[in-house]
């Protein structure tokens, strides 16, 4: 889809906190798995953090809630980041083709 991009972080979350500055010009989602299966996901816009949670633990939530924030609930029926990134897909039409997870791309690095 034109007018987006997109980073994925092998090892640790560090777009997290730039997401606020990636957002500056439009929005961001930051969107993280940990070892333990914990997800969580963020969302900046116009350069200001909107909401920050954990898929299906509300009490959690820091900033406005997700359902009034982007309209996602979390019903459990997959795992929280996955089922973040199929909202992400129904509701806005970004995709991430699989084959692009598994390709060498273009790096940047965040200070």
């Amino acid at each position: 889809m034109p007018g987006w991009a997109y980073a994925l972080e092998e090892f640790h979350c560090r777009t997290g906190r730039d997401l606020a500055a990636l957002s500056e010009r439009g929005r961001a989602f930051c969107v993280h798995r940990d070892a333990k299966g914990c997800s969580s996901v963020g969302h900046a816009r116009r350069g200001v953090v909107v909401t920050s949670f954990e898929p299906g633990l509300p009490h959690l939530t820091k900033g406005v809630p997700s359902e009034v924030a982007l309209g996602f609930v979390h019903d459990g029926d997959e795992p929280g980041d996955v089922a973040f990134l199929r909202f992400l897909e129904d509701e806005l039409g970004l995709h991430i083709p699989w084959e692009e997870t598994e390709a060498e791309l273009p790096s940047a690095a965040l200070a």
